[in-house]
This record gives structure tokens, C-alpha cells and sequence, in this order.
């Protein structure tokens, strides 16, 4: 048997996020500039500053949730709320600002949770379960739009190949589910080995996050509520878009939108190597918005308000983790390192 490759290089990882960057960028401004810039500029002066205020303060509700979700998938003392809500936040910044795959907004937020005093075993281990119940309710939010686009296109010839399409993801997608619980249940070599690639400093903690994943699904109840947060989640996101959607005068009702941002979700999943989806994003609302009566332009109005709203938030939060790594590094020169947690 053949010896299995290592993983790319983080510098080669980093050169092919970013290629991939430019590649959707390229997409997405090719596709706005087919539909017109003026008239997708004009769907989106409708809403104004005020509006675009609410849709900032309507997503950052939505970490709470999600910080919770995170806490939830650890043990009962991995850390406080707050530490899971920032590095939720983090998390989702840096996959929306920075040149990076998902998998670097998930080991930022790591980072993130070990500067706020979570253990490094404990906060790779509770990412991990995080992200595997994270992708499960992703499943059933999915499941929840599909049904509602059958019902709303049905299933006849026209649209048979993109309902077959979107099952076939969810099958997978189940499948992927159930492979990452069953390593994670039992991989503890598996987890020294990936540990020792991505973080070679936190090798150490591999046993740690073993023994971390075994207590974290000794506690069904505690994952179950992570579920539920995350589905919150979910739904919460698509009453964002539902809330823009209203701001540029083009309202639909919210099953619709619920139906929109899921098929768009598990299309952006599958594109995941893209940074933020550029260009995947826009591509799918241009195909997704009219079969519910949204004209193109208006749809992807929606897809630059979400991303002027995500780079409103993401920018001052990455701030904050600069900062507080600039803080630690000057602890330490000073000889102060406590080793405490490091608000943001």
C-alpha cells in the first residue's frame, strides 16, 4: 500500500485559497456586470443607512445562538459564553474578510478560544463537533428548503434534475455526518496525526481533545441543544435576507427565502475551497431568486448586501483579535504571561 500523501504545505494551501479567490471575484463581477452594474446598484438604494444599521444588528444577534451552539459541544467547563460568541464571530470574519477556505476561519477561531482560556484539546475537539452538528442542521434546514421548492416548482421534468441534485447532496452530506461522529468517537490516532500537520505546537494536546470528544458525546443532551441552536441559526440567517429583501422593496415571504438560502448554502458548501463563496454566491442567486419571482438584479442586491454587511462586521472583529494578540505578545515580552484568558 502506498504511503498517503501529506497534506499541502500552509503556503500552498494559503496561494490556493487565494487563486481560488480571484477565480470567483472574477465570476462574481462577471456575472453582475452581465446583468448590469447600474440596475443591480439601483435595486439596492432603497435601503438606505437606517436599513442597512438593522440588517448589521440582525446578524449579530444571531452569535449568540451560535456561541452557544459551540459551548454546547464541549464540556460543561470548557470556558465562559462569551469566549464561545467571540471566537463564533471570529470564525466567521475570517472566512468572510480574509483570503481563506472555511478550514482557516475554523482554526482562527481556535485560536480565539484558546486565548480566552480554553484549553487547546478542548477547543480543537469542541470546534471539530461544532462544525459535524453544525453541517447536520445544515442538513435538515436544507431538507426543510427542498421540500418547499418541490412544492412550490413540483417535480415535474423541468425541475426533476435540480430536486434529484439537491437529494443527492443531502445523502452525501449524511454520509459525511455520520463518517466524521464515527472518527471522532474513535480516531485518537487520527487526531495526533491531523494535530501534528496543522498545529505542530498542540500536538502535545491530541490526548486531550481525545479524551475531550469522548466526554463531549458521553453528553447527548448538551449536543442535542447545539442542534436546536444551530437550527436557530439557520432560519435566523434566512430572516436576515428575508429583512433585506423587504429594505429594496422586493418582499417575499419567508418559507421562499428559507427555500432560497438553503439551496444557496449547500451550493456554497459544495464549492468550499472558494473564499466566501465568490462568485458561487451570485451565480446561485442569479439562478435561484427569479424561480420565486425575485428579478435577477434584485437577487443579487441581496448577495452584495450580505457581503457589505459581513465585511461591516468582520473587519472591526478581526480588529478585535489583533488586538489582543498584540496585548498577549506584550505581556510576554514583559514577562507577565499569566496564561489567563485574553478578553476581547
Amino acid at each position: 500500500m502506498s504511503e498517503t500523501p501529506a497534506p499541502p504545505a500552509p503556503g500552498k494551501a494559503r496561494a490556493s485559497a487565494v487563486l481560488a479567490g480571484i477565480a470567483g471575484l472574477t465570476l462574481a463581477i462577471g456575472v453582475i456586470g452581465y446583468f448590469n452594474f447600474g440596475s443591480v446598484l439601483a435595486a439596492i438604494r432603497p435601503i438606505g443607512p437606517g436599513g442597512f444599521l438593522v440588517i448589521i444588528a440582525a446578524q449579530i444577534v444571531l452569535f449568540a445562538p451560535l456561541g452557544l451552539a459551540w459551548q454546547m459541544a464541549g464540556t460543561p467547563k470548557a470556558g465562559p459564553s462569551w469566549v464561545f460568541m467571540w471566537g463564533r464571530l471570529m470564525r466567521e470574519a475570517a472566512s468572510d474578510v480574509l483570503p481563506f477556505s472555511q478550514l482557516g476561519g475554523l482554526v482562527i477561531a481556535g485560536r480565539v478560544a484558546v486565548l480566552g482560556g480554553v484549553g487547546a484539546g478542548e477547543a480543537f475537539a469542541s470546534s471539530v463537533i461544532d462544525i459535524t452538528i453544525e453541517i447536520a442542521a445544515q442538513l435538515l434546514y436544507t431538507l426543510v428548503g427542498v421540500a418547499i421548492l418541490a412544492e412550490r416548482l413540483g417535480a415535474g421534468q423541468r425541475n426533476g434534475p435540480l430536486l434529484w441534485s439537491l437529494a443527492a447532496v443531502l445523502a452525501l452530506g449524511a454520509l459525511v455526518v455520520s463518517g466524521m461522529v464515527t472518527t471522532q468517537k474513535k480516531g485518537a490516532a487520527f487526531f495526533e496525526k491531523v494535530m501534528s500537520k496543522v498545529a505542530p505546537n498542540a500536538a502535545e494536546h491530541a490526548q486531550d481533545a481525545h479524551e475531550a470528544f469522548q466526554a463531549a458525546y458521553a453528553q447527548r443532551g448538551r449536543l442535542f441543544a447545539s442542534l436546536l441552536l444551530h437550527l436557530v441559526g439557520w432560519f435566523g440567517g434566512a430572516f436576515g435576507a428575508w429583512l433585506i429583501l423587504g429594505f429594496i422593496h422586493r418582499p417575499l415571504p419567508y418559507l421562499s427565502v428559507v427555500a432560497i438560502e438553503s439551496v444557496l448554502f449547500a451550493i456554497r458548501n459544495a464549492a468550499f475551497i472558494v473564499p466566501s463563496g465568490l462568485g458561487v454566491q451570485e451565480g446561485a442567486y442569479a439562478l435561484l431568486g427569479p424561480l420565486f419571482g425575485v428579478p435577477v438584479e434584485a437577487a443579487l442586491a441581496l448577495s452584495l448586501l450580505k457581503r457589505a454587511r459581513d465585511i461591516a462586521i468582520g473587519v472591526p472583529v478581526l480588529l478585535t483579535w489583533q488586538a489582543a494578540e498584540h496585548r498577549r505578545l506584550r505581556r510576554r515580552a514583559s514577562g507577565k504571561e499569566s496564561g489567563g484568558a485574553v478578553s476581547p
